[in-house]
């Protein structure tokens, strides 16, 4: 079974429905009446705002954050723009969260910038910052080296650093990037000029209390967006303006899969996922998850799915108060370098675990390279030596009767990685309405 977003996501089945040892249609007519019933709740939600028992869950209006009041202010809208140029202003950009606050960020980074972005000249970054993360770990070494990173960019230009602290916390009493952020501006400010922008919960907490205090630029986390579901709120938008993101094609993806992915089970691929997934966990003895893009700039993707996965499918109770302890072990891994290390137990291990391959058509790079003996063989692109192991491992998880599953984005633009991103938090939202969580 196989769906198809337009070109731009293509959705394989195959190898987790339809076969004697996975999911069948047997299997779907039994869960029909709770599949049903599942988006019928998702599009409760869309309509209302509301969640079980009242709780505001507005996820859906994501991709329209920029069109309307809901998530965002007028205001709000009016400053966003203004942030392209304030990050050209920077020589140093420091985004400071932890979950959602960080990780969505983070994928994106390295996605579209990648792990020599510092490495650039400002003019081959057009203009932008330089950028790193802090606040995700409370490791006093890791916060020193970007202490001691910085110190020596000052000396190479002979001047103060501009540094931006971008400080993302919606409760502002997480400690580790509450801590990150009280070290940085204590070691940063006798060599840096810093200014700050602060992303929290609207007119309320210590972020609030001390940017009103300190005349900062202040954005929210708006009410009815969890942290994981954050990367199309502010929390990824400002970051986005900041560093020259296409925000609206970001959001355009996601709209995209929004719109296509509203219909029935037939010819809706976030709800056919997620029965799947659910089934296999009920029926088939699944109790983890294994995600696996394939790609180097795609393994934080897989940290950021972990959490969405985790956070929000592991739960002890359902809306009525009886333990269900329901979810599955969320595994992030990354090919083809985990093909080397983690296939072994996939292929052989214990029948209990669904991956999840994430593969890209067409790669923006090119690299080939001689594939033979010497005598015989013929130059391969690299690309397609990587989607081919995707292939292949897929393939020998099928012989050894394991499920999969694969999601294969058209090239890796803003739009795609959007679409990519809101096709999961909808598959996400319908299976935790399947389990009535």
């Amino acid at each position: 079974m196989k769906f198809s977003l337009g070109r731009h996501l293509n959705i394989d089945l195959r190898y987790i429905f339809g076969s004697k040892w996975n999911v069948n249609a047997e299997d779907l007519q039994n869960y029909e009446t709770v599949v049903s019933s599942a988006a019928k709740r998702v599009q409760r939600i869309r309509k209302t705002g509301k969640g079980p028992g009242g709780a505001a869950v507005l996820f859906s209006r994501l991709p329209y954050i920029l069109d309307e009041d809901v998530l965002m202010t007028a205001d709000e809208r009016h400053r966003l723009e203004r942030l392209d140029r304030i990050g050209k202003e920077q020589d140093v950009l420091i985004s400071i969260g932890i979950g959602g606050s960080y990780l969505g960020n983070q994928a994106i980074f390295d996605i579209f910038y990648g792990p020599y972005w510092n490495m650039r000249s400002c003019e081959e970054r057009n203009g932008y910052p330089q950028v790193f993360f802090a606040g995700q770990n409370a490791d006093p070494t890791a916060l020193m080296d970007l202490i001691r990173q910085l110190r020596r960019e000052q000396r190479r230009l002979g001047r103060k650093l501009r540094v931006l602290l971008l400080m993302i916390s919606k409760s502002g009493t997480t400690v580790e990037p509450m801590a990150a952020f009280y070290v940085l501006r204590k070691e940063l400010s006798g060599f840096c000029e810093l200014s700050f922008i602060t992303i929290t919960d609207r007119n309320t907490g210590k972020v609030h209390e001390l940017a009103e205090r300190e005349g900062w630029e202040q954005f929210a986390v708006p009410d009815g967006i969890g942290g994981r579901f954050s990367v199309f709120s502010q929390v990824g938008l400002v970051w986005g303006k900041l560093v020259g993101l296409d925000i609206k094609a970001f959001l355009d993806g996601a709209k995209f899969a929004e719109e296509q992915c509203r219909g029935k089970i037939s010819d809706n691929p976030a709800l056919m996922l997620a029965a799947v997934k659910f089934i296999a966990m009920k029926e088939y003895g699944v109790t983890a998850e294994v995600i696996m893009p394939y790609g180097a700039g795609l393994r934080a993707l897989g940290w950021w799915y972990a959490q969405l996965l985790g956070e929000s499918l592991g739960k002890k109770f359902d809306t009525h108060g009886n333990i269900i302890y329901n979810g599955r072990i969320p595994v992030a891994c990354v090919g083809t370098t985990d093909m080397h290390s983690l296939t072994q137990e996939h292929q052989q291990g214990e029948k209990n675990k669904i991956v999840q391959f994430i593969s890209v058509k067409d790669f923006p790079d090119k690299a080939d390279f001689f594939c033979g003996d010497g005598h015989a063989g013929g130059m391969v692109d690299l690309g397609k030596l990587l989607n081919a192991a995707a292939r292949s491992n897929r393939e020998a998880l099928a012989q050894e009767e394991r499920m999969s599953c694969t999601i294969e984005i058209e090239k890796l633009t803003e739009f795609h990685i959007g679409a990519l991103m809101y096709f999961f938090f909808l598959a996400t939202a319908y299976e935790g309405a399947m389990a009535d969580i």
